[in-house]
């Protein structure tokens, strides 16, 4: 659903001018907004290249229709829109809470920090900013 300018300026506002998941202060400009349940748009292969593949090419249209609607988008940072993809609200908790691990099995950089105490994982609960934003400017704003 393309947005109106006004539409766009209250969404940004909705939950104090930040990223409804990850709490980041978002810009005028350059930030996302998220269907908070996933539209799914519809794709359809392309011609074949001479190299034999073929390109996806989205066709307009969405499985999930409904859920283009204000009333299911959020405003969020770019890293945490493309992260969260078609996840659900449960589902990207989860996925972000594997983080840690991910990087521990996957990256030297990771293990090295962490092994000269520069990273310090700690395990706590996922939460998002819009389910604890109460509707006040956050300290220091």
């Amino acid at each position: 659903m393309a947005l109106t300018k006004k539409q766009r300026a209250e969404l940004r506002m909705k939950f104090g001018g930040r990223c409804a998941y990850c709490g980041c202060e978002l810009p005028e400009k350059g930030w996302h907004a998220d269907h908070v349940e996933a539209i799914l748009r519809k794709w359809e292969f392309g011609e074949r290249q001479s190299n034999g593949m073929r390109r996806t090419v989205a066709t307009g249209e969405f499985w999930r229709p409904e859920n283009d609607a204000i009333e299911n988008l959020f405003p969020a940072c770019a890293p945490c829109n493309r992260f969260k993809d078609t996840f659900s609200v449960d589902l990207f908790r989860e996925e972000i809470t594997k983080q840690a691990e991910r990087a521990r099995a996957y990256s030297v950089n990771f293990r090295t920090a962490e092994r000269f105490g520069l990273i310090e994982v700690i395990e706590k609960p996922v939460i998002f900013w819009f389910e604890q934003y109460n509707g006040e400017a956050p300290q220091g704003a």
